[in-house]
């Protein structure tokens, strides 16, 4: 991923992301919804539940607190979007989850399940 601009690099790091997902048993809803509010980089149904997941893309080779990783006002407007999602595709009773991939440059990838929930919301 060296040397590709930002754009790129978020790119091949959702198209990563997605791959590792589907490996492990997700189906994948959408990519990139975008809702006024904000946007949802991968829309994703593993077993009965409505996964949402951010994906990041890490410079290093350490990933760093998982927690830090997507500010309280990004988490925010992420849950927004979700229920703009969910309104828009009539998946009012889905059971739904917030989870976190990074990506790193060498490609490994680290899975949060659960990474945050409406209500939890705290700065880090």
């Amino acid at each position: 991923m060296y040397g590709e601009s930002t754009r790129a690099k978020g790119a091949r790091g959702e198209e990563i992301a997605s791959a590792h997902l589907e490996r492990e048993g997700f189906r994948i809803l959408e990519k990139n919804f975008h809702a006024r509010i904000g946007e949802i980089d991968i829309v994703a149904i593993e077993e009965n539940t409505l996964v949402f997941v951010e994906v990041k893309h890490a410079t290093g080779t350490s990933f760093g607190d998982p927690l830090e990783w997507i500010p309280v006002r990004k988490q925010e407007r992420i849950i927004k979007a979700s229920r703009f999602f969910v309104k828009k595709h009539g998946l009012h009773h889905a059971q739904m989850r917030f989870d976190v991939v990074a990506v790193g440059p060498d490609r490994r990838v680290v899975h949060v399940r659960d990474a945050f929930r409406p209500g939890d919301m705290f700065s880090v």
